[in-house]
């Protein structure tokens, strides 16, 4: 069976793709938007950067089934953690302030 690999021109490309996000993050942060925005568009640039490490830096694209099955649960943990302290951290002022508790 012959090993599947990633050629060397693809890292260069991806390499310029994440160094041109880089530079869109910090265009980004100039910007004047409201907060939710940044927020947002740092956490979708942030995130398609890690994908792009995933995928071709720590070999992801071409691993075997376990490894991708391994990822994916990683991903969904990772993903509900950050979506219940994010639901702890809004509703942190949705109650009154309330003497004696």
């Amino acid at each position: 069976m012959a090993e599947r690999v990633i050629s060397s021109l693809s890292y260069m490309v991806v390499c310029i793709i994440l160094v041109l996000m880089t530079f869109v993050t910090v265009s980004v942060s100039f910007i004047h938007l409201l907060q939710f925005w940044h927020i947002a568009f740092g956490l979708i640039i942030g995130l398609t950067k890690a994908s792009l490490v995933v995928l071709f830096f720590m070999h992801a694209l071409i691993s075997d089934r376990v490894t991708r099955i391994v990822i994916a649960v990683s991903c969904f943990w990772l993903g509900l953690l950050v979506i219940l302290t994010l639901c702890d951290y809004l509703s942190r002022n949705a109650m009154p302030f309330m003497p004696g508790h």
